[in-house]
């Protein structure tokens, strides 16, 4: 209560309305002396931003002194007398801090240099963030469900420009690649690097790395200038062109040598991460300072810890517009099944979400959920029994249990090339109601490569720009091994090698009745899943 109990005092009242808490936080920042403490606050219920800057970072890349492995660090910060409304004592919430390598640590003689972006006379004067500035996801408390799961709350570096950096800006040469398949907004995240390094930090060399990791030793380099990069935005897939494979760390180290390059900004899923987080290790094993950092890539939206991944609101989009041609199709004809298949080999993030969007469809089909043909065919006739045609999305990965035995091997990232459940469906529908003298027209639509090839979505066009200047920025810092994302609604930079730790799926809980549609939810909750 704030106020509205008779028996609050003036004094009191006025004592809970501010509602601030002290917390004792057990800084998980190691220095030389051990532990340092520091004191934040909750504010009217919300954590805010956890300001430190004297701690230095516990190295975790290619410096020797490098022995604790990710998630097992020997500290995590404590919230000590945290305010919880239905009980009587005070809780305390433990958050695990994400460190990330930084390049000035490994050398403490090597001068800092002033941003030059202190120089503007802008507002962007005043938003600098200290060094080591942190910020703590969404807390929860009083959660049952967060109890159930075990959740594990973190602590993240927070994003940004700092008003000191660790390189020379006049002597940095960088490089960008973009890899895996591919997806809407990849051109705007490599303007939007190229920009921020060009006109924010004035760096003069700027390569496109053209076809993936092979394009470093391959093909040759592309010059990212500022007229090359202008209108690219405009267009879908990659300038720069992509590819699966090809990551000879040997060779591509090299390639980097060779050129002077020493700041590599990688775009893609987590194979791609993997590959940059080697990058990243091998250079500092050489003692190259050299920052590599990516920016997470994946239409699917599977990457962990994140809010969702560039490129997803697009796919979204796109997939609705074809389920709304495939409806028409199925009710404009006499017992019409529409079959669509998305995107979404191991979770089905793409087929829930463009299915809750679509507000038609019938019947949706999730890598996350096996499904009985009988039992899937004998809920389509009675849908054609009652309303005359029926809606079916499924994920690319769904149903594979159908196919055991089938092996058509791995594609160039390894990744396990999955048998056509879209063309398994159209041809089990047909046989099904065959066998049972009864006809179908089948509507089947499969708009994969039309969906990733589109160009950014305005939602994703400013995404993917926040993503591409603020790894720029910790680029600069001297930060490497780490990639940038947003967790709950702000930009921060996670380890690479955590993010690729584990991947996330559709948490399936209960049906959803959405309209008159049946639809495989993902579980609600305070994070996308673990």
């Amino acid at each position: 209560l704030r106020g509205g109990s008779s028996k609050a005092t003036t004094k009191e009242r006025k004592k809970m309305g501010k509602i601030v808490l002290a917390l004792l936080l057990q800084c998980a920042w190691i220095n030389g002396e051990g532990i340092v403490q520091r004191q934040g606050v909750f504010s009217r219920g919300k954590l805010g931003l956890v300001r430190d800057s004297s701690p230095r970072l516990t190295l975790r890349g290619g410096s020797s002194k490098a022995s604790t492995p990710p998630n097992q660090y020997s500290v995590t910060l404590k919230l000590n007398n945290v305010w919880s409304a239905n009980e009587s004592a005070p809780t305390t919430i433990e958050v695990q801090p994400m460190r990330i390598d930084d390049i000035s640590a490994w050398y403490p003689e090597m001068p800092l240099h002033t941003n030059p972006l202190q120089a503007k006379t802008w507002p962007l004067n005043n938003n600098f963030c200290s060094k080591y500035e942190t910020l703590i996801e969404t807390v929860y408390v009083g959660s049952q469900w967060v109890s159930e799961k075990g959740i594990t709350y973190h602590q993240w570096i927070r994003s940004g420009p700092r008003r000191d950096i660790f390189f020379d800006p006049s002597k940095v040469v960088a490089a960008v690649v973009t890899c895996g398949g591919l997806c809407p907004g990849l051109n705007n995240v490599v303007r939007e690097i190229a920009k921020t390094l060009i006109l924010s930090y004035g760096v003069k060399e700027v390569y496109g790395i053209p076809f993936g990791y092979r394009g470093f030793y391959s093909y040759e380099w592309k010059n990212l200038s500022l007229s090359y990069v202008d209108q690219i935005h405009k267009r879908g897939g990659s300038v720069l062109g992509s590819s699966r494979g090809g990551h000879d760390l040997q060779r591509i180290m090299k390639a980097l040598e060779d050129k002077g390059v020493n700041q590599v900004y990688v775009i893609g899923g987590d194979g791609t991460h993997r590959g940059a987080n080697a990058i990243s290790r091998e250079a500092a094993r050489r003692k190259i300072p050299m920052s590599v950092c990516g920016v997470p890539k994946t239409i699917d939206n599977d990457i962990a810890f994140i809010d969702k991944s560039f490129g997803f609101d697009t796919a979204v989009e796109e997939a609705v517009k074809v389920i709304n041609c495939a409806h028409v199709e199925a009710a404009d004809c006499v017992n019409g099944v529409g079959i669509v298949k998305v995107m979404g080999r191991e979770c089905g993030f793409v087929a829930m979400h463009a299915t809750l969007a679509a507000n038609d469809v019938d019947i949706c089909l999730l890598p996350e959920v096996e499904f009985d043909v009988d039992l899937l065919m004998g809920h389509v006739a009675k849908l054609l029994e009652t309303r005359g045609h029926c809606l079916i999305v499924v994920a690319e990965g769904a149903g594979q249990e159908h196919f055991a035995g089938v092996d058509l091997g791995t594609d160039a990232s390894g990744n396990k090339k999955l048998p056509d459940v879209g063309h398994f469906l159209k041809d089990t529908t047909k046989s099904w109601f065959a066998a049972r003298n009864k006809t179908v027209q089948v509507r089947y639509m499969d708009p994969s490569y039309q969906i990733r090839s589109v160009p950014a979505s305005a939602t994703d066009s400013i995404y993917c720009s926040a993503l591409g200047s603020n790894a720029v920025h910790g680029a600069m810092a001297g930060f490497t091994g780490f990639s940038c994302g947003q967790i709950n609604s702000r930009y921060v930079y996670i380890p690479i090698e955590d993010m690729c730790a584990t991947g996330i799926k559709v948490q399936v809980r209960a049906l959803l009745l959405c309209g008159r549609a049946g639809v495989c939810a993902r579980e609600t909750g305070p994070v996308r899943g673990s």
